[in-house]
């Protein structure tokens, strides 16, 4: 209720009768200490800075024993539901103690909501909330969500001292294994450095040795030309950059299409490393989602147009990234990419052009986005997939119902009269 105001705050006082306006609530500690720091708060004529403790009961402060520990000097107001005994600070120092109006209703409500055993718990609340409140709120989870994954795109970053176009590469590995092999697919880029594919970037057999080799999928004997030229391409760039392969049973194969194998994806990611030399430079300049679909449209060697492995033939199919594959990689690897990019080169129109893609791509299908559906938010555009994807996985599952804008809204309804502040957070 303190946190986010969800009280009647224009008749506040002390328990001796002082008048209270808070003018800044502070902020919440999440170390140890008094539970809100640097708040503002005015006691009749008199602004007071400091820290505020919160407690059910005013005599959790002695049970606590912050009446003997000196971080809690620092407080200016304690703030509880139950007033039932004078708090002192260490120094003897009695403390200002405000009974906080609890309204009911909304802990009813708030309970009711938190109680919900289904996975999107304002299931029948969050549709009646204003269209343009939901869009608004959606475009701050959209951004929330790519802020996180530039985080951790700019932390492989530094892994790779600075370098953007190793840093591309991985992410474009890992995403080509998912869901199953991405693992797989990011140690091989780490065990496979670009700089080293970079000197042999003219050549697709030897792209395609080293990336089979350094997987550990050319030990076996199997009796095909192309097999047996990969293998004696890898013996000798082995031997040459010292390099040890991968386990073979890293890789899964087990309950996928073939055309999902980790076979035909590292075909693919030889491909793409073929004829997109500078891919962090291509990804930049494309301004539409047809380019970025033309960048990611790979022809394989012949080889592949009869084989999803090494070892059986199938009748001829010419092989490519499938639209949906080349979707997943745009949203989850280049617009994460570009986004990052764009923050760390302080470009916020790299930043929106990435966000852009996002609008014009269909959304996602999977069992959350079909669940949102059902609560009738209708999901139209990647944008909105992934909207609905933070708040799931943020804060539904995590049932911060308390720290999501829906979840405050739906609460406060039944909180009026509130503080201004509460209604515009």
């Amino acid at each position: 209720m303190w946190q986010q105001q969800l009280f009647d705050c224009t008749t506040l006082r002390t328990t001796t009768g002082e008048s209270v306006v808070v003018e800044k609530i502070g902020m919440k500690n999440p170390n140890a200490g008094p539970d809100f720091l640097d708040a503002h708060i005015r006691i009749d004529s008199t602004l007071w800075v400091g820290n505020v403790e919160i407690h059910t009961k005013s005599s959790l402060w002695t049970a606590h024993k912050h009446h003997t520990q000196e971080s809690y000097n620092s407080v200016i107001l304690h703030v509880v539901a139950e007033y039932d005994k004078d708090a002192l600070t260490a120094r003897g120092t009695k403390l200002p103690t405000l009974v906080l109006p609890v309204n009911k209703n909304l802990l009813t409500a708030s309970e009711t909501l938190l109680a919900s055993t289904r996975s999107i718990m304002c299931f029948k609340e969050l549709p009646r909330i204003d269209t343009f409140l939901q869009n608004m709120v959606f475009d701050r989870l959209v951004v929330e969500r790519f802020e996180r994954k530039a985080v951790h795109v700019l932390a492989l970053l530094a892994q790779n001292a600075g370098a953007w176009e190793e840093t591309c590469y991985q992410m474009v590995a890992r995403s080509l294994g998912a869901p199953v092999n991405s693992t797989a697919f990011e140690e091989l880029a780490h065990a496979l450095p670009l700089r080293i594919l970079a000197k042999h970037g003219n050549s697709l057999m030897q792209l395609e040795a080293l990336l089979f080799g350094q997987a550990g999928l050319l030990s076996e004997e199997i009796e095909n030309s192309y097999y047996k030229t990969l293998q004696n391409e890898y013996a000798f760039l082995q031997k040459k950059y010292q390099l040890t392969p991968l386990a073979p049973s890293l890789w899964k194969f087990s309950r996928m299409r073939p055309s999902s194998f980790p076979t035909m994806r590292m075909a693919q990611l030889a491909q793409l490393v073929f004829q997109s030399q500078g891919l962090t430079a291509k990804i930049l300049h494309c301004e539409t989602i047809a380019e970025l679909e033309e960048l990611f449209t790979l022809h394989l060697h012949e080889f592949w147009n009869t084989h999803y492995t090494f070892a059986t033939t199938h009748a001829l199919r010419k092989k490519s990234l499938g639209e949906n594959t080349v979707h997943n990689i745009i949203i989850n690897t280049v617009v994460p990419f570009l986004f990052a990019y764009g923050s760390y080169h302080s470009r916020d129109d790299i930043k929106q052009r990435a966000l852009d893609f996002l609008e014009t791509l269909p959304p996602e299908h999977n069992s959350i986005i079909s669940e949102w559906e059902k609560c009738g938010i209708q999901c139209k555009s990647a944008f909105r997939s992934q909207a609905l994807l933070q708040l799931h996985n943020e804060y539904c599952t995590r049932r911060k119902c308390l720290q999501c804008n829906f979840g405050k809204r739906i609460i406060a309804q039944y909180a009026k009269p509130m503080c201004k502040q509460a209604l515009t957070e």
